[in-house]
């Protein structure tokens, strides 16, 4: 089994995204339902008097679970922003912030391309930032190519962050790059396999906490253009662990 069969084999849990009372710009709105764009995930809005405004819940249908966020903090965390917030560093590893809703859209298979793509991008920083936060553990995480270590600032803070920490890190992609002077701090893993060349994943073991334990595993299908998911349930993100453990480590 490997990664584009653990993509394969999630069971998609179907979701509904509802805005209450919006008072946010139609050009707003669509941008959220573009973002969220899925087969299982449904994107309405409602009035509720009873609600404050621009008031946005993701419901789980399978468990009933409910998350529950502000449009304003989606928009300054996902729809307003691109992937240049990350990859110049411009927010700090231990300033990520996640809003519930986006969190919460866990265990969902998403295509993705263009600006679509920072959806990965900011949970990837996510589990960075849980690992982080944790100062324990293991993370596991791919690039394709090693040399985004080097030459994207906002990775590359990221990770010596990272690696200056009591987290002992993992990362994986096709050499053939000048190793930065903190990569003595992490265990490099080169290798030019289809699936190193594919495949971007970003693998937390929480540290003994079942509750830290996070995954994002995706592979790239096409130019530019990914399909994957992420999770923080404990049973699959140790079948993702123990996978790499075995292949890889």
């Amino acid at each position: 089994m490997g990664i584009s069969a653990f993509i394969d084999a999630v069971e998609d849990r179907e979701k509904s995204v509802t805005v209450l009372n919006r008072e946010s710009v139609d050009p707003l709105y669509r941008m959220l339902d573009g973002m969220f764009d899925n087969d299982n995930v449904a994107v309405t809005e409602n009035q509720d008097p009873d609600a404050p405004s621009d008031v946005v819940l993701l419901r789980d249908k399978q468990t009933g679970s409910l998350a529950i966020s502000q449009m304003d903090e989606i928009s300054e965390t996902l729809l307003l922003v691109n992937s240049d917030l990350y990859v110049t560093g411009t927010v700090p590893l231990e300033e990520v912030e996640t809003p519930e809703v986006v969190a919460h859209l866990s265990d969902v298979t998403f295509t993705v391309s263009d600006k679509q793509k920072f959806l990965l991008i900011h949970i990837s920083r996510h589990i960075e930032s849980l690992a982080l936060e944790t100062d324990g553990g293991i993370l596991h995480s791919s690039f394709q190519q090693l040399s985004r270590l080097r030459d994207e600032r906002g990775t590359a803070d990221a990770y010596r962050t990272l690696a200056d920490s009591g987290v002992d890190v993992h990362v994986y992609g096709v050499g053939g790059w000048e190793p930065p002077a903190f990569a003595d701090r992490l265990s490099v893993h080169p290798g030019s396999t289809p699936e190193l060349q594919d495949s971007w994943f970003v693998v937390h073991d929480g540290n003994g906490d079942e509750n830290r334990m996070a995954a994002l595993v995706a592979e790239e299908i096409g130019p530019n253009e990914y399909r994957g998911y992420w999770t923080f349930e404990p049973r699959l993100v140790r079948e993702i662990l123990g996978y790499l453990e075995t292949q890889y480590v």
